[in-house]
């Protein structure tokens, strides 16, 4: 009905939630891409987003490059496009068995920050 929110006295379902409509949806995420570009506070977070999907679309033989000019270019404290709001643990350089090009807890932070 029209509730302004509930169906069948539960809670709206996942079509409404973040991840499905900015993440999972083409035309939502693009639009929110474009909105992330416009706002300052969350310019940087939306580069660092295009540029870890980029990043996932690369080459093997590129990745080491990548992930290193991704690492100076977002993690970088004072830097123009540093992502302050990224706990230190997801951008800490990997050491022992985690590759230094896996981006997974970064990702999960950005996600959860947009959001």
């Amino acid at each position: 009905g029209q509730d302004g929110g509930t169906r069948g006295g539960g809670q709206l379902g996942e079509d409404t939630s973040f991840r499905w409509q900015c993440v999972e949806q083409p035309i939502g995420k693009l639009l929110f891409r474009r909105f992330l570009e416009g706002a300052p506070g969350f310019a940087a977070a939306g580069a660092l987003w295009a540029e870890l999907e980029a990043y996932e679309r690369c080459e093997d033989a590129e990745r080491a490059g990548a992930a290193a000019a991704l690492r100076g270019r977002f993690f970088t404290p004072g830097g123009a496009e540093h992502c302050g709001f990224l706990r230190a643990a997801a951008t800490a350089p990997p050491t022992g068995e985690a590759p230094p090009t896996d981006f997974g807890q970064v990702r999960q932070e950005l996600l959860a920050h947009l959001e």
